[in-house]
């Protein structure tokens, strides 16, 4: 069954990059299935967002590889949403993934080919990558907040049945607020020390519209 994927980064002028995050379907399920993830996600950890409920979780065969037996996690999904109602809405803003103007701090060098790159924010702040779900037909040509936002295009992917994923940015969103919260559980083979070699976090959580909001920032450990 084929895959269809839109892979994009922030980067600066100087070279510097966030992290790479992947949108993806898979036509020929008979489902219209969206996954997201970031590339140092990627292996163990994505939003998942089936028609009738989505979902931050572990990979199901990686969450006993990643703790301890007596730190695992009781369930291997990290948020859970209802969305019974999503078949009825011509477009829906799904996901959105922030990335304040410091967050690229890497140089990367092994980007793969495809990777849509887009221009860091000015500092203050941030770029707003957002996932729309649009169950009609539209042209291609127009897309969610173009007018409104002035949003650019990232890319386009099928959904099953018709539709399609389209994923907009905007560089001139203000910064977002994160508030944090819960319990520290490290990965097995981490420790303390670990962390102060950290150099970025992500967090997440619904947002009062309804979307899924993840935010990727640089983190310094004093």
């Amino acid at each position: 069954m084929p895959e269809h994927c839109i892979r994009f980064a922030v980067r600066t002028a100087t070279g510097l990059s966030t992290d790479i995050w992947k949108v993806w379907t898979i036509i020929g399920t008979g489902k219209r299935d969206v996954y997201m993830t970031s590339r140092p996600l990627g292996h163990m950890l994505k939003l998942s967002l089936h028609e009738d409920q989505w979902h931050v979780g572990f990979d199901a065969n990686k969450r006993n590889q990643l703790f301890l037996p007596e730190k695992l996690p009781p369930t291997r999904f990290l948020g859970k949403w209802r969305r019974p109602d999503l078949g009825h809405k011509p477009v829906i803003l799904a996901a959105r993934v922030n990335f304040p103007w410091s967050s690229p701090s890497i140089a990367e060098k092994e980007a793969p080919a495809d990777i849509v790159w887009i221009e860091s924010a000015p500092e203050g702040l941030s770029v707003e990558v957002a996932l729309y779900l649009v169950n009609v037909e539209a042209p291609l040509d127009d897309w969610p907040g173009k007018a409104t936002l002035g949003t650019s295009l990232v890319g386009n992917l099928p959904l099953e049945g018709g539709g399609r994923v389209c994923v907009v940015h905007r560089n001139n969103a203000p910064l977002p607020e994160i508030p944090l919260s819960g319990s520290l559980n490290l990965f097995r083979d981490k420790s303390l020390e670990d962390l102060k070699t950290a150099n970025k976090f992500v967090v997440w959580g619904e947002q009062p519209d309804g979307s899924i909001l993840f935010v990727e920032s640089y983190l310094e450990v004093k």
